[in-house]
């Protein structure tokens, strides 16, 4: 699996927010209740991209057992927030784009291969505290043919 490596400028998202485990993942209620209350989101881009942010909060640890997440949709405006939700900025960066295809019972094997083989053999790092997975019109819940981004911020080693 190898990533294409391209560049993104900053974008701001609007969401529902959960901080959890892998070990007691809240993340599929969490996109339940968002897909619920999407359309409450205004000024949402004309792509309609849901982006889920993957990052770490003041005290965590990269790699730790909490991380929060992020089910969110890209806005050209973060001013009109509805209740419960919260708005994020995501910095330009470099970014490796992988792609996972198929169910998303098998994404924590993707998200190993990113983190435990391809950045600890190739020549980038991961910058930041945050990566994000891309669910456009290719994304298929739990079709063989479904295919979702992981985006990671790198700069070479």
């Amino acid at each position: 699996m190898e990533p294409r490596i391209t560049r993104r400028d900053n974008f701001t998202v609007i969401g529902l927010k959960c901080r959890t485990t892998l070990q007691n993942n809240v993340i599929p209620k969490l996109w339940d209740d968002f897909g619920k209350r999407m359309e409450e989101i205004k000024n949402a881009s004309g792509n309609r991209a849901c982006f889920g942010i993957c990052f770490y909060e003041a005290g965590d640890a990269p790699g730790g057992q909490y991380f929060s997440y992020l089910a969110s949709l890209e806005v050209t405006d973060a001013s009109q927030l509805p209740e419960g939700m919260v708005a994020r900025e995501i910095p330009a960066a470099e970014y490796a784009v992988f792609e996972h295809r198929g169910s998303l019972e098998t994404l924590q094997q993707t998200y190993s291969f990113i983190y435990s083989d391809w950045l600890v053999n190739s020549g980038y790092k991961m910058v930041g505290s945050q990566d994000f997975e891309l669910y456009d019109q290719r994304f298929k819940f739990g079709q063989p043919d479904s295919v979702m981004e992981i985006w990671i911020p790198i700069a070479r080693k």
